[in-house]
């Protein structure tokens, strides 16, 4: 079988599925590809869980297809909107229902002419100078995609490196990637009590410290991180054996209802198929520990029911591509802004240690933010991929940032556009016209800079 489109997207995480969507409303015949049977990526395979930050300070830098989509969520009663970040690590966060999410983003696609194709797993590429198709296995059976451009949503740059695009793995140091994570969902989370001991005692709460007290009260849906001496005490007891420092939950779209984002699994590669599998299994063994933990002794978890893990376990970084440009924390401390900017971000370096519980966090000046230029999502080997997501050129330590999901809503819809643009010019991705490309995204709503 072989089927036959403008734009073919591997991947259906936020990135490609905005990708997709921003393509096919230009007009081109789309198709997302994805390994799962849903839409969402980590937002709706790995538990993740709230978005955060649409904003820097009181501006909202991130619009477009991504505040859509909220808007969307919101009239269904899918999602509370942005709300303010009551840990005191960022702006906002924004919940939403996971269920909700992954028909949202079908409607988005479907609704725009897209096609989507389940449980379809990559497994060949074509390439002669250019990508001319791909080859993926769905249903135990090869389907050939051939397509004039293609968008690389996989998170891991899997389309990349199969073919031949440079790519990069982990720190420049010794090719680590940040802890993989396992979340949970718990309901019946004393959430107030919570609310209370916050107002009580704001040093139990680190990133709240330097806040305004009462920071909580403002939040519609509670966000904490805290509670780092009775972690402390669990590992020195042995109750703990997993290198977490903190208690960190965000209650979501549902009231009293939390995703609990605390294990972690160091000294296993996400890009390694043994590893990978290990990390799933070790991932699990420690959401129950972590539950028990929680329950005996962190306030307000007393009576919690765990209602599931994962699916998937949650990879923060793997493999980039090595890109026309790569974006570097000091263009993000510099709150730098391109000149061929395609989206903006304001959230901070956030890097969980390969190497212990810490969490290395190099925060912009409140209100900061930079843009991410569009040479980030295109490489000279070859010229008709393009990146979309976590996996756009970029370092380590910048990567940290722009991983988040607010962010690949931005990367996503900046992609798809520009494929579009591609495919109607006749051109290459290297040679779209950068100026009608930001003035095509600003008037979808997108923020350039």
């Amino acid at each position: 079988m072989t089927l036959k489109h403008d734009v073919v997207v591997v991947g259906g995480g936020i990135a490609g599925s905005l990708a997709a969507v921003a393509a096919a409303r230009k007009g081109c015949s789309v198709i997302v590809i994805e390994e799962t049977g849903q839409l969402g990526g980590s937002l709706t395979s790995s538990g993740t869980g709230p978005m955060m930050t649409f904003h820097a300070g009181e501006k909202q830098v991130i619009r477009g297809l991504g505040e859509e989509l909220i808007s969307r969520l919101r009239e269904k009663g899918l999602s509370p909107g942005h709300t303010v970040d009551s840990t005191g690590y960022t702006y906002t966060v924004t919940p939403f229902d996971a269920e909700g999410m992954k028909r949202e983003l079908e409607l988005m696609i479907l609704e725009a002419g897209g096609n989507i194709l389940y449980h379809a797993v990559l497994c060949d590429v074509n390439v002669s100078e250019k990508l001319i198709g791909i080859t993926v296995l769905c249903c135990s059976q090869r389907i050939d995609i051939e397509g004039k451009v293609f968008i690389d949503a996989t998170g891991d740059a899997s389309l990349a490196m199969m073919a031949g695009v440079p790519v990069e793995v982990g720190r420049s140091s010794d090719g680590k990637n940040q802890p993989m994570t396992m979340n949970f969902r718990l309901s019946g989370v004393d959430i107030q009590l919570i609310r209370r001991l916050m107002d009580e005692n704001v040093s139990i709460f680190p990133f709240l410290a330097p806040h305004e007290k009462g920071l909580e009260r403002k939040a519609v849906r509670l966000s904490c991180s805290g509670f780092q001496d009775i972690m402390k005490r669990g590992i020195e007891s042995g109750e703990l054996d997993i290198d977490r420092d903190i208690v960190l939950f965000f209650e979501d779209n549902n009231p009293g209802e939390v995703i609990v984002n605390m294990t972690r699994i160091s000294e296993l590669s996400p890009v390694d198929p043994l590893e990978f599998s290990q990390a799933e299994t070790e991932g699990r063994r420690q959401v129950w520990l972590m539950y028990s933990f929680l329950k005996n002794n962190i306030p307000g978890f007393r009576n919690s029911l765990l209602l599931s893990s994962g699916p998937r376990v949650g990879v923060r970084s793997s493999r980039r591509i090595r890109g026309v440009y790569s974006i570097t924390a000091r263009d993000m401390i510099d709150e730098t802004k391109f000149d061929d900017g395609i989206a903006c971000c304001g959230y901070p370096i956030d890097i969980h240690s390969a190497d212990g519980a810490a969490t290395d966090s190099t925060f912009l000046r409140w209100g900061g933010y930079y843009s991410i230029p569009y040479r980030c999502l295109i490489n000279d080997r070859v010229s008709n991929i393009m990146a979309a997501g976590r996996d756009v050129s970029s370092t380590f330590e910048a990567n940290a940032s722009l991983r988040v999901s607010p962010c690949c809503t931005a990367l996503g819809q900046a992609a798809g556009t520009a494929a579009a643009l591609a495919v109607k010019n006749s051109v290459s991705p290297l040679n779209v016209p950068i100026p009608e490309l930001r003035r095509i995204l600003s008037e979808d709503g997108a923020i350039v800079e």
